[in-house]
């Protein structure tokens, strides 16, 4: 059964990569793409949005703008250094024709959640405001969400933003908070699984090799992207993060998770961080003290394990057409 998705994302060299994969899904039905800030302002994020749409030949897709700061206090800024200054490694490109919807993120999500009861699996591959804004203005949707698969986290790695937190957390744990509390399924493809799906120089060489728009406008972009990453991990390579959980939605079988509660640290040295609640029993009877962060929040799937040249190669088959 083709499951239908809308992707909120803010575009990002990563996230680039992944409405291609996922654009070139037929196990997927895309609905929509809601931008948020996060490797650029939103605005910046929404003008990426509509050009990955215009190159992949998809304008039929609607593109919403979302959030421009996080729930509690001021972005955080742009990750230039990372995706360069326009969030396409700096690439040299022509500005959209098309427009975004005259609607803001909140309510298109609201209302594509409710004509599709329980047929809906968000995809956030940013930070969380705009689904955390869903969920505390329109008290209840969750019940009508299929799933969240989200990219983000770290259950047992470390971070890559600061030594806790990966940077899609981080950019608003408040809004993590609330998403990580949501009585829908969720699914978290965090950093212990997209650091091992490690691209060789060869293998990202070979994703802007292939003769179709898609490809070349990879081959563009991530030049910038791979020589941060190279220099950040002291290898020649770098980690799929965003389209690992476009692999997830298609392949879950290639991931390995555990099931416990996730509370994220809003405050101190480990804002940011996603804790596990490890130790609370099915029933939730008898919680010692310990474990009262947890209680109330249903069970996420942690990814934690991967196979990582299944998903490399699935990314790489999916870009090639």
């Amino acid at each position: 059964m083709v499951k239908k998705i809308v992707i909120d994302t803010d575009p990002g060299v990563d996230d680039s990569l992944a409405i291609f994969v996922a654009l070139n899904s037929p196990e997927l039905e895309v609905l929509g793409l809601t931008t948020i800030f996060g490797n650029a302002v939103t605005t910046t994020c929404t003008e990426n949005a509509l050009r990955l749409l215009e190159i992949a030949e998809r304008i039929d897709v609607p593109v919403i703008e979302g959030a421009n700061v996080p729930l509690n206090g001021d972005f955080r800024g742009a990750a230039s250094f990372v995706h360069g200054d326009n969030g396409q490694g700096n690439a040299a490109l022509s500005s959209p024709v098309t427009k975004p919807l005259d609607v803001d993120a909140v309510t298109f999500l609201k209302e594509i959640i409710e004509t599709n009861p329980n047929e809906i699996t968000l995809v956030p591959v940013g930070p969380l405001t705009n689904i955390a804004n869903l969920l505390t203005i329109h008290e209840g949707i969750d019940s009508k969400i299929k799933e969240i698969v989200l990219m983000g986290g770290n259950a047992q790695s470390p971070g890559n933003a600061t030594p806790t937190a990966e940077a899609n957390i981080l950019n608003d744990p408040e809004a993590a908070d609330i998403v990580f509390s949501a009585q829908c399924e969720i699914t978290m493809v965090g950093l212990d699984v997209t650091n091992n799906v490690f691209m060789n120089e060869e293998q990202v060489v070979t994703l802007g090799s292939f003769d179709n728009d898609k490809s070349k406008h990879i081959g563009k972009i991530n030049p910038f992207y791979f020589d941060f990453l190279k220099d950040f991990f002291q290898d020649n390579g770098m980690p799929v993060h965003d389209s690992s959980a476009i692999t997830y939605l298609v392949h879950p079988e290639y991931f390995e998770t555990l099931s416990y509660p996730i509370k994220v640290e809003t405050k101190g040295i480990s804002r940011g961080k996603t804790w596990m609640g490890m130790g609370i029993s099915d029933n939730e009877e008898g919680l010692g003290e310990r474990l009262k962060p947890w209680e109330n929040r249903r069970k996420v799937n942690i990814c934690i394990g991967v196979d990582s040249q299944k998903v490399i190669s699935f990314i790489t088959e999916r870009i090639s057409s």
